[in-house]
C-alpha cells in the first residue's frame, strides 16, 4: 500500500513538471510568433528605423521561419587607415509574411554592427554599413554581413598608400639603309621621352658612334659620327641604339662604366633599337674646272669663190732671112679680190710677164685689186 502511494505520487510530480514545461514553451512560441507576425509594413518600418545602426536586436530568432538571405555583397579590397569604408549586400525575405530579423556587420568574427531589418513577403533591400578604420592597424581583416542562417564574407586590406611607381621611358628609333662618305650616318627619326643619346653598334655589338646629348622628344635626321671612317666600297650592316641619360650629365658614360650608365631605353626587357645596311662608295676624284675665254664677237665667214681667168696670148713673129724679127708681148693680169672679216684689206698687186693673162677671184672676202696700167714692152731687132 505504501508503495503505491509512493509510485503514484511520482507520477503527479513528473506530470506536472511535463504541464509546466510544455505550458512555458508553448507560451513562448506564441509570443515570439506574435511578436514576428504583429507589425505591419508602417510599423516595421518604424521599428527599423528605431534599431538601425544599434548594436542590439530587439528581435529574438524564430526557428519557425526561414532567415533572411543575405547576396550581391560589396566592398572595397584596400584602404588607408582612417579611411571610411561602406559595405552592402542584399538582403532577402523568403517568407509569406513580413517580418523583421537582425542583420550583423562583423570584423574578424566580432559583431561590429548589428540592426533590425523590416521586409514584406519576398522583399529584396540593399543594407549598408559605414564602418570607421581608423583604430585599425595596417594588415588585412575578414569582414562581411550576416543574418541567421545566411551570410557572405570578403577581405579587407588596411595599408599606408605606396608611392607611385614612375611611368617607364619610351623610345623609337629610324634607322634606314643609305649610302654614306664612311665618316657618319643619318638616322631618319628618333622619339626619347627623357632625352639622351643613339649610338650606332656594328654586328658584334661593339659601340662605332655616337651622338651628343639629344632633348627629350621628336629628332628627325639626326647625323651620328663615327668613331672610325668606314671603307669605301663596303657595304656593312649597322644598328642605332637609343641610350637614357641615368646620371644626367648629358655625357655619354656606357662604355666608361662598363654599361652601369646610360643604358638603352628598353620596351618589355629588350633594347630600343633598329637595323640599316650602310654603303660606302668609293670617292670620286674631284676635277679643276678649265675656264676658257670666248670672245663677245661673233665672226660669220662665208667664203663662196668666184674665179674668172682669162688668159690672152699672142705672139707674132716674122722671121725673113734678112733677119728681121719682131716680137710683141702683151700681157695683162687682172685680180679683184674680196675678204669680208671684222677687217678689210685692199691689195692691189701687177703682175707683168711675157704671156698676158686675165684672172678676176670673188669671195666673200672684200679684197679689190685694182688693175695696173697696161704695159706693152715692144722690142725691135734687125739684123742685116
Amino acid at each position: 500500500m505504501k508503495t503505491q502511494t509512493r509510485i503514484a505520487g511520482i507520477l503527479i510530480v513528473v506530470v506536472a513538471l511535463v504541464a509546466a514545461a510544455t505550458g512555458t514553451g508553448l507560451a513562448a512560441v506564441d509570443t515570439r510568433q506574435a511578436q514576428v507576425e504583429q507589425p505591419t509594413q508602417t510599423q516595421a518600418q518604424t521599428q527599423t528605423q528605431t534599431q538601425t545602426q544599434t548594436q542590439y536586436c530587439t528581435y529574438p530568432s524564430n526557428g519557425t521561419y526561414e532567415s533572411f538571405g543575405v547576396s550581391n555583397l560589396s566592398a572595397p579590397s584596400d584602404v588607408e587607415p582612417g579611411e571610411p569604408v561602406t559595405v552592402s549586400a542584399d538582403i532577402t525575405n523568403p517568407n509569406d509574411v513580413p517580418m523583421i530579423q537582425c542583420v550583423e556587420f562583423r570584423l574578424e568574427g566580432d559583431v561590429v554592427v548589428r540592426t533590425g531589418w523590416a521586409l514584406n513577403p519576398n522583399e529584396t533591400e540593399t543594407i549598408e554599413f559605414d564602418v570607421n578604420t581608423t583604430d585599425l592597424e595596417d594588415g588585412t581583416y575578414i569582414h562581411g554581413i550576416e543574418t541567421r542562417d545566411f551570410g557572405e564574407l570578403t577581405t579587407l586590406t588596411v595599408a599606408e598608400p605606396s608611392e607611385p611607381e614612375p611611368e617607364e621611358p619610351t623610345a623609337s628609333l629610324q634607322f634606314d639603309d643609305q649610302e654614306s662618305d664612311g665618316s657618319n650616318v643619318t638616322v631618319a627619326s628618333a622619339n626619347l621621352s627623357e632625352g639622351g643619346y643613339i649610338a650606332i653598334l656594328d654586328e658584334n655589338g661593339s659601340v662605332v658612334g655616337a651622338t651628343d646629348y639629344l632633348e627629350p622628344g621628336e629628332q628627325e635626321n639626326v647625323t651620328v659620327p663615327l668613331l672610325e671612317p668606314l671603307n669605301d666600297n663596303e657595304s656593312v650592316n649597322l644598328t642605332a641604339q637609343a641610350h637614357l641619360d641615368t646620371n644626367d650629365n648629358q655625357t655619354l658614360d656606357f662604355l666608361t662604366s662598363n654599361g652601369t650608365e646610360d643604358g638603352p631605353y628598353a620596351m618589355n626587357g629588350t633594347p630600343v633599337t633598329d637595323d640599316a645596311v650602310v654603303t660606302v662608295g668609293e670617292e670620286p676624284t674631284t676635277e679643276e674646272p678649265t675656264t676658257t675665254d670666248q670672245p663677245d664677237e661673233t665672226t660669220t665667214t662665208e667664203e663662196p669663190t668666184d674665179e674668172t681667168t682669162t688668159a690672152d696670148e699672142t705672139t707674132t713673129a716674122d722671121e725673113t732671112t734678112t733677119a728681121d724679127e719682131t716680137t710683141t708681148a702683151d700681157e695683162t693680169t687682172t685680180a679683184d679680190e674680196t675678204t669680208t672679216t671684222e677687217e678689210t684689206t685692199t691689195t692691189d698687186e701687177t703682175t707683168t710677164t711675157h704671156e698676158p693673162t686675165d684672172e678676176t677671184t670673188t669671195t666673200d672676202e672684200s679684197m679689190s685689186e685694182t688693175p695696173p696700167p697696161s704695159e706693152t714692152p715692144i722690142h725691135n731687132e734687125t739684123e742685116n
